[in-house]
């Protein structure tokens, strides 16, 4: 509590250790509210006339000269609630810690704090009207000094009303995930991510929104549904913006009441155009609502062109007589593969062998999971093929390929096992086949 020394000179070295900021809670039958703790009021003057005391009736009274206005019913029992002999007195106003929400229909009182200390910030919120009143336990200046009694100097007090949106909001950007990549850059073929246009793009396929790189793009919708599961309910829908600086956003609102005691909803996103095929990111999405959360932002939906495909897959082949027993010691190539009847050098003729190496590159900064590499043998007569091929050993690491995958001998699809192709690496596959004139050929034993 400020007390003023001279005309236009305030101390604030009269504190208490009372709570500073208590909440009404309407219990005991008194509802009034004190700011002072009244005993720290002596003025500058007659000390003694200025200082509180109580009448017969407890009701706090000053000196018959002194002017200002006191709160109803000023009582010291009713002003110290934390020290009044008033068991109901006493409880209804608890201490209000730092940052504790105002209850509905609740109050505040600060009393008896130094004025260097003198800020307050008050919120409230849901209420549907809100009265402030700030008033010292004087009120008045007849610019008598010695008729100042309880002003307070330079004390601030902030005060704002937080209201429960009548929407949840939903929003976020349908993005192109391209990391910086151009669309002249961009090459589907292209495996190399040691050096060129996708080398050192930690944010080419990531998943993620970096503005600073990427853009959003037209075309999409999004969908506020009840399930991601098994949709029956929706809530909103919105194309997204088609141009201008924020293209590709999206701004969903639904009723609070709408949704009622819904845990979770999803958004779904979704395209009808042939642009931007290829997702980096889920097209579901589920949000859990939370309590009094009504806000939920940056669901962001990533897409890249044809061009920028995270996986690129590469073939080589190489002939052999196929008495070989470690085909990963082939020289491979991409080159056709010349033939002829007798065979010479590399060439294949009928009843010889012809070993694949399949590179898989995963050129995304994210991991392909359920990775499952498929090659289909040819087979005479299916797409202009001329002979037809079997698979031949030696086998390449077992353990790599399903267990529906063509057997030694036969003609069918080689097929491995689902595997993870972590970001920005490749790994490569290996079989062999042998080449025959009819589909009666047979394999050599191993």
């Amino acid at each position: 509590m400020g007390k003023r020394i001279s005309r236009n000179s305030f101390s604030s070295n009269n504190a208490t250790s009372q709570p500073q900021l208590r909440v009404d809670s309407f219990s005991g039958g008194n509802n009034d509210l004190y700011y002072y703790s009244l005993t720290a009021l002596n003025g500058t003057g007659n000390s003694s006339s200025f200082t509180p005391s109580t009448n017969n009736s407890g009701e706090v009274s000053f000196g018959a000269q002194k002017r200002g206005t006191l709160p109803p019913t000023p009582t010291f029992e009713n002003i110290l609630k934390d020290s009044s002999t008033n068991p109901n007195n006493r409880n209804s106003y608890s201490p209000l810690n730092t940052n504790t929400l105002i209850p509905n229909n609740s109050s505040y009182v600060s009393y008896g704090i130094e004025n260097s200390k003198s800020n307050y910030v008050i919120a409230v919120r849901n209420a549907e009207s809100v009265t402030l009143t700030y008033e010292g336990i004087m009120k008045g200046n007849s610019a008598i000094e010695a008729d100042v009694v309880g002003e307070t100097y330079n004390e601030w007090i902030s005060f704002g009303i937080e209201s429960t949106p009548y929407y949840y909001v939903f929003s976020g950007i349908v993005f192109d995930d391209n990391g910086g990549i151009t669309a002249a850059e961009a090459d589907a073929s292209n495996a190399n991510i040691t050096s060129g246009a996708y080398s050192n793009r930690p944010n080419y396929f990531n998943g993620l929104f970096n503005s600073a790189f990427e853009s959003g793009i037209a075309g999409s919708t999004v969908k506020i549904v009840n399930s991601c599961d098994n949709p029956t309910i929706t809530y909103a829908a919105q194309s997204v913006k088609s141009s201008g600086s924020d293209i590709g956003t999206y701004q969903l609102k639904v009723p609070i009441t709408d949704l009622g005691s819904q845990a979770s909803v999803c958004l779904l996103e979704e395209r009808s155009g042939t642009t931007y095929p290829i997702r980096t990111t889920t097209n579901k999405k589920t949000i859990t609502l939370e309590n009094a959360k009504y806000e939920y932002q940056n669901n962001n939906f990533g897409r890249v062109i044809d061009q920028n495909v995270a996986l690129v897959l590469e073939k080589e082949q190489a002939a052999n007589d196929c008495k070989v027993t470690d085909i990963t010691s082939l020289t491979y190539s991409k080159d056709p593969l010349s033939s002829s009847e007798t065979g010479a050098g590399a060439d294949i003729k009928p009843g010889n062998c012809i070993a694949y190496k399949i590179t898989a590159t995963n050129r995304a900064n994210i991991d392909i999971n359920n990775f499952v590499m498929r090659d289909i043998l040819q087979k005479k007569g299916d797409n202009n093929a001329k002979v037809t091929s079997k698979l031949a050993n030696p086998s390449y690491q077992a353990s790599d390929y399903a267990s529906d995958s063509v057997p030694i001998g036969e003609n069918g699809t080689v097929k491995t096992v689902p595997l993870i192709l972590s970001a920005r690496t490749h790994r490569s596959f290996y079989f062999n086949t042998q080449y025959g004139t009819t589909q009666s050929d047979t394999v050599d034993a191993p």
